[in-house]
Parts: C-alpha cells; structure tokens; sequence
C-alpha cells in the first residue's frame, strides 16, 4: 500500500520532472556529472590532494540512513544539501520523528512554502530551488563588508562597528561589488550562480559559511517548527510553480500566529544545531541576515518592476519581515536574559551591514527599471 508520505513525494518528483523538462536542464542532473562538479570545484582549493579530494567526494554524496529515496529529476546538489542540513537539526530528535518531506522547487520566494499533494494528508516543504545557492554568495558578499584583522594562521577578528563597516566599503568596493552581482544574477535571471566567479580570502570563505549555515538552518528549523507545532490549517490557495505547467499547485496558508511559533521553534533549533561549535550569537546573526535577505528581495522586485516601493503583497502567508525580526528578537530576550546582549548587538549589526550594502544597490536596481528590464518569471508568477 502507498502511504501518503510516498504519495506526497511523488508528487515532488512529478513537479520537479516538469520543471526539469521545461528547464532543458535534464540531462545535468545525474549523480556522475554532479560528482565532476563536486571535484572540479575542489580542484580549486589548494593542498588537497586528487585522491583524497576524490574519497571526500565520495564519502559527502552517500546518502545519509534516514534520507528518502532522490527523484529522477531532483537535482543532486540540492537533494545532498538539504538532507544534511536536515540531519543537523534532527541529530537530537527522537528516533519516531519523521522527516517532513522536502524539497526543491522554483517557488519565487526565499521562504519556504508547504504545498498540498493530491490525495495525500502529508504536506510537502517546498524551498526556493536556487536559495542554497543564494545563501553561500550572499553570506559571503555581507562577510566581505566586514573588516577584519587576522590573529595568525587562518583565524581573524571580524568587525562590525557600522562606521568601520562604511569606511570599509567606501575604500574597498568589492563587498558592494559582489552583493550587487548576485542580488542582480538572482533577480534578473533567477540563478544567482551566474553572478561572475571570485574567490575571496579564506576567512571570509569561514565567516561567510557560518552565516550561510545559520540562514539555512533557521529556514529549515521554520518548517519543522510547523510540524512539532502540530499546525493545522484551513486556507487553501492554488499556486503557479515556474516550469510546473498546467500541474495543479495547491499552497496552505499558515496564520500569522503559527507563523510566528514556527519562527521561534525554528530559532531554537538552529541555535541548537550551531550553538556548540559557535555558541548563540554567529547562529542569531545567520536568522538575522535571513530576515535581512529578505528584505532586499522584497524591494529589488518592486523597485525593479515599478520604480518604487510597492504594498506588501496579499497573498504573503508570512508576516511583515520587520515584526518577524523583533519577535525573535524579544524571544532571545526573554530566554537568554542579560545573555542575548551581544547576540542582539550582533543581529543589529547584521542588519545595518546589509542596508549599507543595499544603498550602494538600490540606484542600479532603480536605473535598470528606466531601462525596462524586468524580472525573472520566477518573481512575478503568483503577482
């Protein structure tokens, strides 16, 4: 008998076959050529040997004991990430949990959305297909804005004084550059991967995948949230998915109110997969430049489309990204005390960090308007 997790998953695949057929994609999909892509990238960082790059390959792709099967058209990358990143949230979970299932879709929107498969109960965690990518380049460009003074070796003191950060930025414009380019690469043509290559210092490369981890494992720990919340809902809506066709998507609506719970579950969860490596304040800061990217993201595509800032849409399930931050922000307060001091510091920080960085972007966002660029379909299919 098909359970209704096997029925849920087939209907991932299902979209996921379409959007990989509409895509012309298909035939970069296969485990092999992903592999390639996986030693090739190694072959840029040096000192590992072939052999031993090859057998860390190897090791990194092997499916973990608790993953599903991977689709026909899943992609390989996508399909590793995000179980691993769900293998660190879970690795204190009960053995009885079972994993939501997950996956990855062209959704036009940094949070994830929970789709409904026909005749099945179990929803399906949809995330933004290029958002994995997003994350490590858009982490990295807001690492870049830091300046930072190293202590020997490959350790570095990073600064987040926001006069330091202007300075910084002012007289090295590379942080501006590389922001710019893969909010641009994202907004415009929907793969952030096609912003232009660099490789910046290790210690950014850390600092930069630190706030990556913690951006993931927030949005992630947001779905769990949903289930360990036991949230039902009502609210049913259909969905465009770019690339899925005359496919029926149907969307649940959460309240405001789960919102908000899942956001906090999601917090704590993140804290306590990164906490004991990084302890609370690089994890918090990771939330933060989540919230933060979204941010950008929703005054790239109006300013882009419209040449403004345009009303928040209505057919966001999530709250304004503004309280989201500061019911976070009031519950680190609450749970940490004088603790969440500098964790607050931090997040404020992040926060600003990035507006600095937008500042610079914004005017070209702007100009390319008058220009009549538009946005990629992703960004406008359900508006």
């Amino acid at each position: 008998m098909t359970t209704d997790a096997e029925k849920a998953r087939a209907f991932l695949w299902e979209l996921q076959s379409q959007v990989a057929r509409a895509s012309g994609l298909r035939h970069t999909r296969d485990g092999a050529g992903w592999k390639e892509l996986l030693i090739e990238t190694g072959r840029r960082m040096p000192g590992v040997p072939e052999e031993e790059l090859e057998h860390i390959v190897e090791l990194a792709m092997a499916p973990g004991e608790r993953w599903p099967p991977r689709g026909p058209d899943e992609p390989p990358g996508g399909y590793w990430l995000i179980h691993s990143l769900a293998d660190r949230l879970e690795k204190s979970f009960p053995a009885s949990f079972a994993r939501p299932v997950i996956g990855l879709l062209a959704t036009g929107e940094i949070n994830a959305v929970t789709l409904l498969a026909p005749g099945s109960k179990t929803h399906i965690v949809a995330f933004e297909s290029e958002l994995l990518t997003f994350t490590g380049l858009f982490g990295t460009a807001v690492a870049l804005a830091m300046p930072h003074e190293r202590n020997g070796g490959d350790k570095a003191t990073f600064s987040v004084d926001i006069d330091k950060v202007r300075r910084h930025v002012r007289n090295s414009p590379e942080a501006v550059r590389r922001f710019r380019d893969v909010v641009l690469a994202y907004l415009l043509q929907g793969r952030p991967s096609l912003a232009p290559e660099y490789l910046p210092p290790q210690v950014t490369r850390a600092m930069g995948s630190v706030l990556q981890n913690g951006m993931e494992l927030f949005v992630l720990g947001h779905e769990y949230g949903h289930v360990m919340a036991e949230h039902v809902s009502d609210r049913k809506s259909p969905r465009r998915m770019l690339g899925t066709g005359d496919v029926d998507v149907t969307e649940v609506a959460w309240k405001w109110e789960q919102e908000a719970v899942a956001d906090l579950i999601g917090w704590n969860l993140c804290l306590g997969a990164m906490g004991e490596d990084y302890g609370p304040s690089l994890p918090h800061a990771g939330v933060e430049l989540f919230f933060s990217a979204c941010e950008v993201l929703e005054r790239a595509v109006p300013l882009l489309v419209t040449g403004g800032i345009a009303p928040r849409s209505a057919i966001s399930t999530h709250p304004p990204t503004d309280v989201r931050r500061r019911v976070v922000r009031e519950h680190a307060e609450e749970r940490l005390g004088e603790g969440a001091a500098p964790l607050l510091q931090l997040g404020t920080a992040i926060q600003e960090i990035v507006d600095v960085l937008w500042e610079q972007t914004a005017p070209v966002i702007l100009d390319l308007h008058r220009q009549g660029v538009v946005p990629d379909a992703r960004w406008t299919a359900n508006h």
